[in-house]
C-alpha cells in the first residue's frame, strides 16, 4: 500500500509549450520554446544568437577581376626557363596540342601538367594575396 501511495505522490513535469514559426521552406518548421530557459541554459541561449558570418569571405567581384589580370600579364612576360616563351603561352601551347589528341589525354611525363600547376598556383596566390588586401584596406587593418 505504501508503494502505491508513494507512486502516485509523484507528479509528471509540467510540459512545455512550443510555438512552431514556418521558416523559408516549404513544410520545414522550426520549433521554439516560449519560455526562456534559466541558469546556466541562458548561456547556452546567448552563445547561440552569435552565429558564424555566412558571408566570411566577402568575395568582390573587382578583386577576382584585378587578380586575374594581374596574374596573366606577369605570366605572359616571356622567360628563358619555358624557352623563350611566357608561361601562359607554354601553358596555351600545351593545351592546344593536348586537344589534337583528344581522346586520349596527357601522360604523366607531358609538360603540361607542370604547366597548368604552375600557373594555376600562381594565380590563386595573386587571388588570396590581393583579397587579404583588398578587405584588409576596407576594413582599416591598414592604415
Amino acid at each position: 500500500m505504501a508503494a502505491t501511495s508513494c507512486i502516485s505522490s509523484i507528479r509528471a513535469p509540467a510540459p512545455v509549450r512550443l510555438a512552431t514559426r514556418r521558416s523559408g521552406l516549404r513544410g520545414v518548421s522550426r520549433v521554439t520554446p516560449q519560455k526562456k530557459p534559466r541558469g546556466r541554459a541562458t548561456l547556452a541561449v546567448a552563445s547561440e544568437s552569435k552565429t558564424f558570418d555566412d558571408d566570411w569571405l566577402k568575395a568582390d567581384t573587382t578583386v577576382h577581376l584585378l587578380t586575374l589580370f594581374g596574374w596573366s600579364i606577369p605570366s605572359g612576360i616571356a622567360i628563358k626557363a619555358y624557352g623563350d616563351t611566357s608561361l601562359l603561352a607554354a601553358f596555351a601551347d600545351s593545351i592546344g596540342s593536348n586537344l589534337a589528341n583528344f581522346p586520349q589525354g596527357p601522360g604523366l611525363d607531358d609538360k603540361f601538367w607542370l604547366y597548368l600547376i604552375t600557373w594555376h598556383i600562381g594565380l590563386f596566390s595573386t587571388m588570396l594575396l590581393g583579397q587579404i588586401g583588398w578587405q584588409g584596406r576596407k576594413q582599416g587593418y591598414f592604415k
